[in-house]
């Protein structure tokens, strides 16, 4: 396989653990609930150690599956190709500590970090749509269905809290 595929494939691991990690935080920001009196600083502790380990999990379930198919490589390559599933968290929770210092409740800041999230799939999906030089009808649809992840995210929030 020649340089310019591996290369290929490597950005489209990186793109795809920020997308899947954006997606985990959605979803775990979403799971805080009024209920549950949430607290930025331990959402944030939270968020952080759940994605840590899926960044691990994944990283290892990769390396694992590519020895079983006799592909060589080492476990650091697979957890450095899939940091971008841990970088996904930075923004939000930014955002979110950002949200509490200026005075917003917990929740609220909560739920702007949620939105953090909706907005990061959506430029994600409009980069997307946008390098596939597709019609601006195909732009939209693929910008769409990747913030549309995050917003059902936050549905489910609203829905289940």
């Amino acid at each position: 396989m020649s340089a310019e595929p591996l290369e290929a494939e490597e950005r489209a691991e990186h793109l795809a653990g920020g997308i899947y990690g954006t997606i985990v935080v959605a979803g775990l920001l979403a799971a805080t609930g009024p209920d549950d009196s949430p607290e930025v600083f331990e959402t944030a502790i939270w968020v952080v150690a759940t994605v840590l380990v899926f960044w691990l999990a994944h990283s290892y379930a990769l390396h694992m599956g590519r020895r079983a198919v006799g592909i060589s490589g080492n476990l650091r390559l697979s957890l450095t190709r899939n940091w971008p599933l841990v970088q996904s968290c930075f923004l939000p929770l930014l955002v979110m500590f950002v949200a509490d210092a200026l005075g917003e409740d917990d929740e609220r800041a909560i739920l702007i970090a949620g939105w953090v999230c909706v907005l990061q799939l959506g430029v994600w999906g409009l980069i997307i749509g946008r390098r596939e030089h597709t019609s601006w009808h195909r732009v939209v649809l693929t910008t769409a269905g990747c913030a549309g992840l995050g917003a059902l995210m936050i549905v489910l929030k609203i829905i289940i809290h």
